[in-house]
């Protein structure tokens, strides 16, 4: 990924508009501002590196906060517009991260160690940390086969494994983990109150 040249937010947002010249509804607004800002603060780190683990991480979020979207063929639309009004290649984020599950979610643990660190070597040395990393990182373990079936404290010491393998702060992985699956929550409850009060209003 090249550095985005692009010297303020208000000019990616300005290209976001134009590339994505619709409505976004309110539920999903702040989830689309959000990850412009981050993609264009992101772009412009010096040490950032677009990897694999980055990749899974951007994936999950935006599919998970777009559940529901409407219509549903402007989902592919508006992620290619938060990330090309960025300098972020969105094909390039798509295969990275079905390259990630597709390739470690049969391995066992001895063989993923072997995965993530050509990863590691390849591309994570002095990388800049994002909370986008550690959802990639809490993807990829819910992802492995052998993390299906087991405990909320067992897939705990499996991230944890993970994390400081890569390299990354544990406390701060598990904080940005811990934050998205509380916003997930909220974000249910919000769609729940959207359906009540539509069915009230059909009464």
């Amino acid at each position: 990924m090249a550095l985005s040249v692009r010297a303020t937010i208000s000019d990616s947002k300005s290209d976001f508009h134009k590339e994505f010249p619709y409505v976004i509804p309110p539920i999903y607004r702040k989830l689309a501002d959000e990850l412009l800002v981050e993609l264009h603060l992101l772009s412009h780190q010096k040490n950032f590196k677009n990897n694999s683990i980055f990749a899974t991480g951007l994936k999950e979020i935006f599919e998970k906060f777009t559940t529901g979207y409407k219509p549903t063929d402007h989902t592919s639309k508006l992620f290619n517009a938060i990330c090309n009004c960025n300098g972020f290649n969105p094909e390039e984020i798509n295969n990275l991260s079905e390259q990630l599950i597709r390739e470690t979610s049969a391995l066992k643990k001895d063989n993923l160690n072997n995965y993530l660190s050509q990863i590691k070597d390849k591309t994570l040395e002095h990388d800049y940390y994002s909370r986008i990393n550690a959802i990639g990182i809490y993807k990829l373990v819910t992802e492995l086969d052998y993390c299906k079936d087991i405990k909320n404290d067992d897939l705990n010491n499996e991230i944890k494994r993970v994390t400081e393998f890569l390299s990354y702060q544990y406390e701060r992985v598990e904080k940005d983990i811990s934050m998205y699956k509380s916003n997930i929550d909220k974000m249910k409850q919000a769609f729940e109150i959207i359906e009540l009060n539509t069915s009230s209003n059909k009464k």
